[in-house]
């Protein structure tokens, strides 16, 4: 044998008797063919090298050997081709960057000389895969502090090594329930990890839900400056915009089925991760490349909890880039992503963002407890951060503990010390952004109408005599005038055998707001009253209180609240219910074909009911053509609203407080979100007599020019240059606004993000600065060299 053509004719020879003679191919009408199909593997360094591979049918024999040539005869490569089943088969490294014709000649025991045959050899696309592995921000720093500082160390440089980052977007199901100012800051979980361990903040949000990102995540993500998002697979296109409230926008990709490494083999061997990637790129519809027929496709790889495979996986990945010039694999979520997709974004038309977030369970009463003391606290922190503005210009902040530092009532204590008076009084200090008249619970135990509490500010009032109040205690069961409370604008009647609301009445129109035939308001099923109570409170109002049991849901207090001059009634119930459930409160208004609408953190949702388990975060509307219902669940933010105008309010064990308005008229924003904050409870701190004192007996912090504008945070700057205002627009119309001094003054302002990064000047106007805002956005302003207008 003194050639290769020798060896291979004796080789089929001796293998006869077990493969079959070549006429058994001819037998089956088979004829040798080449067929040549480029793949998307391309070659280090440029890419212009792509693997091509040959199948071979209609042969016998078990292996041959294949030359490949250009059109000017010009060998390109030579390969054997083997055995694989039916075929034999080989591959070739082959320049390819455009669609070329080549020709090919196989020889192999079995063929009559040299069988030739011409291929169109199209390229396929590169794609470039980006692999990118966040870190819920909470998780990663619970993993790093139960570390040591040496291994705390170490862990953070694996994480830093690998491409780990820290996702914007929070996986955290409180959001729903947080304040304005706490939701907006998202993204500030994110930038504390950078700041403390170096692990740096993600620039793509990324979602584990295959839902739409709402709108209020949209405004809270872009107001960070976050302006891409990938999200798993909802049925929508590859790549889309959606657009926040205020009309920014964030580019939505979609995390294709199976985008996960370990699904593509990145912890397996480097055979197995090239057949799993190469199916996957082939086979996915949902690329990005394919979508928008460019030359280069894009593909995204994601990882929601990096482990200890990590370093694995990267040493795998730096193995493939090192066979490969593409597909190649980018580690990491980073500048080289918004530049590789930013391209894409002529192409895309805006979509609508996903719709309001509904809970599938309702959490039950031991989380409901849970939820409910978090809103109460950032409630607390609302207000304490507002004071604290104040407390930090009187030099009384440096005194506070660290616990104390955004307690609202140590804070208000210290502006309290600061208002000049010759009588002693109360200092009354209003949490929300609306001038309010309202009852306060002053610190002796009495409760107290108090008027024209400036927005975000404070007001002191002298002690006035007040009457005694006055109670009577009836029998449970009877029915007597008792059972009915009025004042100028509400009337109601409790149900004297249930301890429900069974009427409310408008006083100026006479109008029945309580379905006929239901349970009425403040139901609880198969209740019934075992003591009842009429109290007097002079100046406010009058008040039942109803000792209740069911067989469900045992013991409860109910306190119902009707004003004299005030335009809604507050209720409070106190539950000793056994078992996990939440308790639950039905208020079964007539307003057939209803439609709710509700706040969110810094927005509001509508549809049309009935709407399940959904979390408002201050108010409720229910509403049809005969009127609307306002309603504030203060301790209980989950309803569920029925098509015939019932409102099913999901609460905790314990106290939960509601606060009902009705109203013949339409309803806006605006108007909703009056009342919700109005049942903000007022602060109240005793101020002495004091003839001295630095701050002026009235008025806001600072002001806002115009109606339909909130400000919905206030709060001393991370950095402790200056304070930062959030001001939120609710009618939906964009506008120049101006942000003015009066209890605090201030010299100039900056524009900044949510996380409190520049963004630019605002314009200085006479005692403020003036800025835009979106229909629907908020804005944040850092006020610079704050100080006090003298008393």
């Amino acid at each position: 044998m003194t050639d290769r053509r020798s060896f291979l004719t004796v080789l089929s020879a001796a293998l006869a008797g077990t493969l079959g003679p070549p006429a058994a191919f001819a037998a089956r009408g088979t004829a040798p063919s080449v067929r040549a199909e480029p793949t998307i593997f391309r070659a280090n360094p440029d890419g212009r090298q792509v693997l091509v591979r040959f199948y071979v049918t209609g042969v016998d024999a078990p292996a041959g050997r294949l030359r490949v040539y250009d059109q000017r005869r010009r060998l390109l490569g030579t390969a054997g081709v083997i055995r694989s089943g039916e075929a034999l088969y080989g591959e070739l490294w082959l320049p390819l960057e455009v669609e070329t014709t080549v020709q090919s000649e196989l020889e192999s025991p079995g063929v009559r000389g040299v069988l030739r045959s011409s291929h169109r050899l199209r390229p396929q696309q590169r794609w470039t895969v980006f692999w990118i592995t966040v870190g819920d921000p909470r998780a990663l720093e619970a993993e790093l502090e139960q570390l040591s500082p040496v291994r705390r160390a170490v862990q953070a440089q694996i994480y830093r090594d690998s491409g780990v980052s820290a996702n914007p977007l929070p996986l955290d199901e409180a959001l729903d329930v947080s304040d304005h100012v706490t939701f907006l800051r998202m993204v500030r979980g994110a930038q504390r990890v950078e700041q403390r361990y170096g692990i740096p903040a993600g620039i793509a949000a990324v979602s584990t839900s295959a839902e739409a990102l709402p709108p209020n995540v949209l405004l809270a993500l872009t107001g960070s400056g976050i302006r891409l998002a990938l999200h798993s697979w909802h049925g929508a296109p590859p790549l889309e915009w959606y657009e926040a409230p205020d009309g920014a926008r964030v580019l939505a990709a979609a995390i294709p089925p199976r985008g996960h490494p370990r699904d593509l083999g990145f912890a397996a061997s480097q055979d197995e991760m090239t057949r799993r990637v190469e199916r996957w790129l082939t086979t996915t519809p949902l690329l990005l490349s394919p979508a928008l027929g460019r030359e280069e496709g894009l593909a995204f790889v994601v990882n929601t909890e990096p482990d200890d495979t990590q370093p694995a996986m990267l040493e795998a990945v730096r193995q493939w880039n090192q066979r490969f010039a593409y597909p190649r694999i980018v580690i990491g979520a980073g500048e080289e992503l918004v530049a590789a997709i930013d391209g894409r974004r002529s192409a895309l038309i805006p979509v609508a963002p996903g719709s309001y977030h509904a809970h599938d369970t309702l959490p039950d009463a031991a989380a409901m407890a849970a939820i409910v003391s978090l809103r109460a606290a950032e409630r607390a922190a609302h207000a304490g951060r507002a004071l604290q503005t104040l407390s930090e210009r009187l030099g009384s902040a440096g005194r506070a503990t660290p616990s104390e530092r955004y307690d609202p009532h140590v804070a208000l204590r210290s502006v309290a010390a600061q208002i000049p008076t010759t009588l002693p009084g109360t200092l009354v200090f209003n949490p929300s952004p609306y001038l309010r008249t309202d009852v306060a619970l002053l610190p002796d135990g009495t409760e107290q109408v108090v008027t024209d509490v400036p927005e975000l500010g404070y007001a002191f009032i002298v002690d006035q005599p007040r009457g005694a109040a006055s109670s009577e205690r009836l029998v449970a069961g009877a029915d007597t005038p008792s059972n009915t409370l009025a004042g100028a604008h509400l009337r109601l009647e409790l149900d004297p055998r249930s301890g429900a609301i069974g009427s409310l009445v408008s006083v100026p129109d006479g109008r029945e707001w309580v379905r006929p035939g239901s349970d009425g308001l403040n139901a609880i099923p198969g209740s019934i009253v075992e003591g009842l109570a009429h109290e007097t409170i002079p100046g406010v109002g009058t008040r039942l209180v109803a000792r209740r049991w069911s067989p469900a849901r045992g013991d409860v207090r109910t306190t119902v609240t009707v004003y004299d001059a005030l335009p809604w009634i507050d209720i409070t119930n106190d539950a000793a219910a056994v078992g996990e459930r939440a308790m639950e409160y039905l208020f079964a208004f007539d307003l057939p074909g209803a439609r709710a609408m509700w706040e969110v953190p810094a927005g509001h949702e509508d549809a049309t009911a009935p709407v399940y388990y959904v979390a408002h975060l201050r108010w409720l509307t229910v509403s049809s053509q005969r009127g609307a219902a306002l309603f504030r669940g203060l301790d209980a933010p989950f309803v569920s609203v029925m098509q015939d105008g019932t409102v099913l309010a999901h609460g905790p064990r314990g106290r939960v407080r509601y606060r009902l308005s009705v109203t013949s008229d339409p309803v806006d924003p605006t108007l909703a979100t009056r009342f919700g904050w109005g049942a903000e409870p007022l602060l109240a701190a005793r101020v002495d007599r004091q003839p001295t004192g630095r701050l002026p007996r009235h008025g806001p912090l600072v002001v806002v020019d115009q109606p339909g504008m909130a400000i919905v945070g206030l709060k001393p700057a991370d950095d402790g240059n200056g304070i930062i205002v959030f001001v939120q627009e609710l009618l939906g119309s964009s506008r120049f606004v101006t942000l003015g001094e009066s209890v605090l003054t201030f010299q100039s302002g900056r524009r900044v993000d949510y996380l409190e990064r520049d963004l630019g000047e605002v314009s200085d106007v006479p005692g403020g600065v003036a800025f835009d805002i979106a229909a629907w956005g908020v804005v944040a302003v850092r006020l610079l060299d704050v100080g006090l207008r003298s008393a």
